[in-house]
């Protein structure tokens, strides 16, 4: 009879640490994921330098003024977007390097 419910304990022992590292090796494996699609992402995203935006925002902006000049209002919205467009990606660019310069900051967010 001890035997039997030794037997038991252990069994029950068993399938608790068994349970539990299978859950842990699912949460590591959703973890990993989550950084293999942030590190995709990373991968795919549009990084420009300041440089290239200005050139880009000059590009577009002779384009609109070019092709809409008899057409100012719509060409002074197109504009404005234009610049806003530019004006986030220098921001982005600039948010992305002060990170890599100043990992703590970010940790202390």
């Amino acid at each position: 009879m001890e035997i039997l419910f030794l037997l038991i304990v252990l069994v029950v022992l068993f399938l608790a640490v068994f349970s539990s590292r299978k859950e842990q090796t699912s949460a590591a494996d959703n973890r990993k994921d989550a950084f293999q699609k942030e590190k995709e992402e990373f991968a795919e995203e549009d990084i420009m330098t300041y440089g290239q935006v200005q050139q880009r925002r000059e590009d577009l902006i002779g384009v609109l003024d070019n092709n809409l000049s008899d057409k100012p209002e719509q060409r002074d919205q197109i504009k404005r977007i234009v610049n806003d467009w530019a004006d986030l990606k220098i921001k982005a660019f600039q948010d992305r390097r002060s990170w890599v310069r100043n990992p703590d900051k970010e940790k202390s967010n």
